[in-house]
């Protein structure tokens, strides 16, 4: 049994950022989840949909090594249920263990996070994964740290991108938060964006850009907006 205490605003923080990463396509319900990892003295949450991916990450007390994924609709209804205000922050607890699941006539022993709060509400969440079946998840670690460690060079002045993927990002910063984005040495990398130290997400571009030549060249724009007058000219 894993045990972690942290108050609401804690839990927000944790999961709130990530969730809108997470897969909605019925085609991958193995990433329509949050995944929930304890290790050392750090817990993480990451979300994907495989054009985004993003991770926060709560210091803890000292707890095992534990992997949970929860259904993304149970996150969306855990956060309702347990709320903060700016003068009550209720206490939590957190349970990581296994539990007794009745299956048919008989009954299996599977992994589930319990939540506790000091006001007496509990909620009991089991894990989505299907056990044996790897996913895209389980090797966040390496692809995100792929791009953090790549070189910091911009590939190009210009990047695509997806607009519908832009307010997913909305959720990572708090009020006097800073949200930095790094491009890749070559156009068509992902961007690497950061908030603090608590927040870490890679944003795929929509296609490639070729880094040469002026790209407002055939912009419309370019011909009906004026340059800025330069100093000394008539």
């Amino acid at each position: 049994m894993t045990r972690i205490d942290m108050t609401t605003r804690d839990l927000h923080q944790l999961i709130a950022p990530v969730l809108p990463h997470a897969c909605t396509s019925a085609d991958l319900p193995e990433l329509n989840v949050v995944r929930l990892e304890t290790s050392g003295t750090t817990m993480h949450a990451v979300a994907t949909d495989r054009a985004t991916m993003a991770a926060t990450r709560r210091p803890v007390g000292f707890t095992d090594d534990v992997v949970i994924h929860i259904d993304r609709a149970d996150c969306v209804a855990l956060l309702k249920l347990f709320t903060f205000t700016k003068e009550e922050d209720p206490d939590l607890t957190l349970i990581l263990d296994q539990v007794t699941v009745p299956v048919g006539n008989t009954s299996l022993s599977a992994l589930a996070l319990r939540i506790d709060s000091e006001d007496g509400t509990r909620l009991v969440l089991h894990d989505r994964r299907v056990p044996g079946q790897p996913t895209a998840l389980d090797g966040w670690r390496k692809v995100i740290g792929g791009v953090l460690h790549r070189p910091q060079t911009v590939g190009a002045p210009a990047l695509l991108l997806s607009p519908a993927a832009l307010p997913r990002w909305s959720k990572a910063a708090g009020k006097g938060e800073r949200l930095t984005v790094f491009c890749g040495p070559d156009p068509s990398n992902a961007l690497l964006i950061t908030v603090e130290q608590h927040f870490i997400g890679i944003w795929a571009t929509a296609g490639h850009l070729d880094a040469g030549g002026d790209l407002l060249d055939d912009n419309p724009w370019r011909r009906e907006l004026p340059a800025p007058a330069v100093a000394g000219e008539a």
